[in-house]
């Protein structure tokens, strides 16, 4: 399986060293998606426009920018 990396970018970027395989780039996708949700809900002053997800496949390519969400912000 393809190995994907989901960077945290913007105020406080973190870089994903590890990775995590994933099917194809719509299961990548949907994990970043989960992700982003999962940052926005544990720190919801992080939800702004200028903080995403970077979905990046193996060849360093930027695939998807996925911006946090949360429900309570």
């Amino acid at each position: 399986m393809p190995k994907y990396f989901f960077h945290l970018l913007g105020d406080v970027p973190a870089h994903d060293l590890i990775g995590h395989e994933c099917a194809d780039d719509k299961e990548a996708q949907k994990y970043g998606e989960l992700l982003a949700h999962n940052v926005g809900t544990d720190r919801p002053d992080m939800v702004r426009e200028s903080n995403y997800i970077s979905v990046v496949d193996a060849s360093d390519r930027e695939i998807y920018r996925i911006p946090l969400s949360s429900l309570s912000a």
